[in-house]
């Protein structure tokens, strides 16, 4: 698989939510040996502060369901998307339902992952996001080229017509 991390490179950032410390290390660890920049908080509370603070915008979230007092992922979620509404949020978690699955993706998750994962999914779930971002970047750009050109074309056109008018009024003046 194509690194795609590798197109972006220091600009995505990502946030790692999760009680569970040992988790939350080794997604930090393995995130930042593809180099990404990487933040973590240890509850949701820590997290919303972390979105609320204008500094922070993070283009990636993975954020635990389940989180012992505060805000669980679903609250993170639902900050990250009012401040960031182009950050691509995936909610993890241990305790899986059709529900919480359901009410994720409505309130706006990526993907839902469910524990325990492989890093392989975090892979792929990460360059399903990058590739999504290139296409976006791609669009930007060929929509501002085809702006350029249709300005071109205009005023191509605008001369053409000029044009067929002198023709028009030198060919009415040659004497027949």
């Amino acid at each position: 698989m194509v690194n795609i991390a590798e197109l972006f490179p220091g600009k995505v950032r990502i946030l790692v939510v999760d009680d569970d410390s040992d988790l939350r290390l080794t997604l930090c660890e393995y995130l930042e040996s593809s180099n990404f920049n990487v933040l973590s908080a240890r509850d949701g509370s820590e997290a919303i502060h972390l979105l609320q603070s204008q500094r922070s915008n993070f283009d990636i979230i993975f954020t635990d369901l389940v989180m012992p007092s505060g805000p669980d992922g679903v609250e993170v979620l639902k900050v990250a998307k009012q401040f960031y509404p182009s950050s691509y949020v995936v909610v993890m978690t241990g305790y899986s339902s059709i529900e919480t699955a359901i009410e994720s993706i409505r309130c706006g998750a990526f993907d839902y992952l469910t524990k325990p994962f492989k890093l392989a999914q975090i892979d792929i779930i990460v360059n399903r996001i990058l590739e999504y971002l290139a296409m976006l970047d791609d669009n930007k750009r060929l929509s501002a080229k085809l702006a350029v050109i249709t300005e071109k074309s205009t005023t191509i056109d605008a001369r053409l017509e000029r044009i067929e008018l002198l023709l028009s009024s030198l060919i009415a003046k040659v004497p027949t």
